[in-house]
């Protein structure tokens, strides 16, 4: 028997506006309410997931930046890892505006949001009601900040395909793990960091095991953890390198129609 759920957040718990629909949050607090444990593993910093888990009503652990930063159910961090500054240095050293003049950087550091750009119209055209924006630093200032994860954002996966191929050149492809969250995000965090190795943190220190878990992910940062776990999803919606990887996988429906509570809710006879 299954004892726990450990879910992405966007593509996958999130629907397609990054909210938190009223079916999903009734499928956890019913979850819950059965004793079986509840774990969000997401790309984003805590700020991030905090902001997803307060709309859930809930005060459960957080797994934030792939795996690179832990969060407890109180608000204390029991874990965190940074990018090793040499190969930071490495990575900043890249002239990625070359691959694409509407790449941008952006990371976190601790608990804060650097990027060197002004989003706010950017994030704005995805999400209206966002009240969480990242702080504007010159590229001097960031390159000077510690990070869990940086990554850069593209509108042309092509782009960011060639980067990703120069940024594992200069650094080499076992110093870092640097993955596509989505086909317009390039992430790049710790080699020793993940989401499913930070699961096993939290599992274990509730008395469980990766094997009584049950995963959900869309994005090439979740395939460790569906592929470990005892049993995994892939969302409808995933991007096609984490498909191509996971081909005995099954596929359910997309965020956008409530695929992860849905599966939840058939497998737990909620």
């Amino acid at each position: 028997m299954f004892k726990a759920v450990v879910t992405d957040l966007d593509g996958t718990l999130l629907n397609a506006e990054h909210k938190v629909n009223e079916f999903t949050r009734e499928t956890v607090e019913l979850l819950l309410q059965k004793g079986i444990k509840f774990y969000i593993a997401t790309g984003r910093n805590y700020s991030g997931a905090k902001e997803a888990m307060n709309e859930l009503g809930v005060k459960i652990p957080l797994i934030t930046s792939n795996g690179a930063r832990i969060i407890d159910e109180n608000g204390n961090e029991i874990f965190s890892n940074n990018l090793k500054r040499e190969y930071l240095d490495k990575i900043l050293d890249i002239d990625y505006k070359s691959f694409g003049q509407n790449i941008i950087i952006t990371g976190y550091s601790g608990s804060n949001w650097f990027v060197t750009e002004d989003l706010r119209e950017y994030f704005y055209n995805k999400k209206p009601d966002r009240t969480r924006y990242p702080e504007q630093i010159t590229f001097e200032e960031f390159k000077r900040n510690d990070f869990t994860k940086i990554f850069f954002i593209g509108e042309k996966h092509d782009e960011l395909l060639n980067l990703e191929n120069e940024i594992k050149k200069a650094v080499g492809e076992k110093n870092i793990s640097i993955l596509f969250a989505s086909e317009r995000s390039l992430e790049i965090f710790p080699a020793d960091c993940s989401k499913v190795k930070a699961a096993k943190i939290v599992l274990e220190r509730d008395g469980l095991t990766l094997k009584e878990a049950v995963s959900f992910g869309d994005g090439l940062n979740d395939y460790g953890l569906i592929a470990e776990t005892g049993l995994g999803f892939a969302m409808g919606n995933s991007i096609y390198l984490l498909l191509e990887k996971l081909t005995d996988t099954e596929v359910i429906d997309s965020n956008a129609n409530d695929g992860m509570a849905k599966k939840v809710r058939e497998l737990f006879d909620l």
